[in-house]
């Protein structure tokens, strides 16, 4: 028979409990949207009850050699200043001007401000703190460097080519307590945040600073033109300067100027001139045409023109020594035909003339040029090939791999300007790749000597430094280009020192010779002795 009583016993308690879950559960609910509610409150709340104000944005740096920072090397005073008689009596103190006109028009809305100051003030509703400066007017090697625009993004250089690394999202900000109506609170000290881990990652260079403010003091008598040092056994790039220089905080100052000066004159194309003809020396000696030689009267005859040499008179019997001490042309265009186009072609292929050169991750040299080889059957081509003219166009650093090759014992290495990229204290090297081997050990010794005698006794006795040994090549590079009927010709000098075992190689170049105060093998000569004093100095 079936139990009426147990029955509802049974229902009973199940529904009691039931009942306390559902309740139990429901007591959740609430506690869960409170809880969210005070939470969501008290952050509006904090919102409402702070004021920030951004500094500055910051920026990774970019490091010479020794990780001496290049940017972000000079430090300004921001100050906090709270909108109080006593804060706007000490701002008065240190300002004037429009500065100072400028600052008072923003605390009168009642709002503190944050301006640049030039010390610190010490004074209650002021608070100072000192951030890097990421540009200055006086960047080193702004051209390589490259610069930013206002929101610090990188256009261009290095700044461009690694602006994924060094562009951050942190900020330096000062943050006030405020009142519920918005007012800051007064005797509430503000907090300022700065992230000082921003600034120590970035780009590792190969320049030294040292070499650098060198090269860039002796490019002050170059008015447009580049100066490029490396070191002779590694290809890196120690100095790089371009001129005319330019500010990179007033970059529109110089977008329209005729002399261009945003153009990195140490990457772009240009004329050569006799500084090539080591190369054509490299050929003719793999030939065995080492003991060539030939009798220079001035000029020689060529299809149905004379082709001149710079001296009208003649240098007489030479050798290939000789003959490049002498920069002798005539020698060079018979020497030429002797070794023949394809051997003087392929060494300079060698070299990667005419190619671009990836100096680091997305900077190249300027491609150039290096005539059809088809077109030096005309023998008239090749005579001005022999001596760097006719289609042949180099940049300063496509040349100075040339000269590198003959002070490394004819090792070719692509030249490098980062040695890494440094993140979290740890630097990640760049690799740039082998050497490879363009000439024998005895063509480099060879070569270094010859070229020694360029020095003492040849056109390039005004490059010879008074402290050390040096060798290398002058140049005027004609164009084919006139002003006022006078044709622009560009100069150069290429050389490395000391002679004997080479540290150094240098490349001086002048876009109109014209327009400078030395000559570029004076330039170079001093430009030795100021790096070798220091270089005694430093040990």
């Amino acid at each position: 028979m079936y139990n009426n009583s147990l029955f509802w016993k049974v229902f009973s308690r199940r529904s009691a409990i039931s009942f306390f879950l559902i309740m139990l559960l429901f007591l959740s609910c609430i506690m869960r949207v409170a809880v969210t509610a005070t939470s969501d409150y008290s952050q509006v709340r904090t919102a409402q009850n702070s004021l920030k104000i951004t500094i500055a944005k910051q920026r990774g740096t970019i490091f010479d050699r020794n990780l001496v920072p290049i940017t972000n090397q000079s430090k300004k005073i921001i100050a906090a200043v709270s909108p109080t008689p006593r804060a706007i009596t000490a701002l008065c103190s240190v300002l004037d001007g429009t500065e100072l006109n400028n600052a008072l028009e923003r605390l009168r809305d009642g709002k503190p401000i944050v301006c640049e100051v030039p010390e610190k003030i010490e004074c209650d509703g002021i608070k100072c703190t000192e951030i890097y400066t990421h540009n200055t007017p006086q960047t080193p090697s702004i051209h390589l460097v490259g610069y930013t625009n206002n929101e610090l993004k990188g256009i261009s250089g290095l700044q461009a080519a690694y602006d994924n690394l060094l562009a951050t999202d942190s900020e330096i900000y000062v943050m006030y307590e405020c009142s519920g109506t918005g007012n800051i609170l007064e005797g509430v000290e503000p907090v300022i945040i700065n992230n000082s881990t921003a600034e120590a990652n970035g780009v590792v260079t190969t320049l030294d600073i040292n070499l650098q403010s060198i090269a860039e003091k002796a490019a002050e008598k170059i008015e447009m033109g580049a100066i490029v040092i490396a070191e002779a056994k590694s290809g890196k790039i120690r100095a790089s300067v371009s001129m005319p220089t330019f500010d990179s905080t007033a970059i529109s100052e110089y977008l329209d100027r005729e002399n261009s000066p945003l153009l990195n004159r140490a990457i772009n194309a240009y004329n050569v001139g006799s500084v090539f003809k080591p190369c054509v020396a490299v050929a003719a000696i793999k030939k065995g045409l080492n003991s060539f030689s030939y009798t220079c009267v001035g000029s020689c005859e060529i299809i149905d023109r004379f082709f001149k040499c710079h001296n009208l008179s003649g240098h007489g019997l030479l050798n290939l020594r000789s003959a490049l001490a002498n920069s002798c042309n005539t020698y060079f265009y018979n020497l030429a035909f002797n070794v023949g186009k394809s051997d003087i072609y392929n060494t300079a292929s060698s070299l990667r003339f005419g190619q671009e050169l990836k100096l680091c991750e997305g900077i190249y040299t300027a491609k150039g040029s290096l005539p059809d080889i088809d077109t030096l059957d005309n023998i008239a081509q090749l005579a001005n090939f022999s001596i760097g003219q006719g289609e042949l166009l180099l940049s300063p650093i496509s040349i100075l791999t040339l000269y590198c090759a003959i002070a490394s014992d004819g090792k070719y290495y692509i030249p490098s300007i980062v040695e890494g990229t440094l993140q979290n204290g740890s630097i990640t090297s760049y690799n740039k790749g082998n050497p490879t081997k363009v000439m024998s050990d005895e063509t480099a010794k060879l070569l270094r000597e010859y070229l020694t005698a360029v020095l003492t006794e040849g056109t390039g006795k005004s490059a010879l430094p008074k402290t050390v040994t040096a060798a290398g090549k002058t140049a005027t590079a004609q164009t084919g280009r006139y002003e006022s009927g006078v044709e622009i010709c560009q100069g150069w000098f290429c050389g490395f020192f000391p002679a004997e075992n080479p540290k150094y190689v240098a490349v001086i170049f002048s876009e109109d010779t014209r327009k400078q105060t030395a000559s570029c093998s004076e330039i170079f000569g001093a430009l030795a002795d100021r790096i070798t004093s220091f270089e005694k100095n430093r040990q």
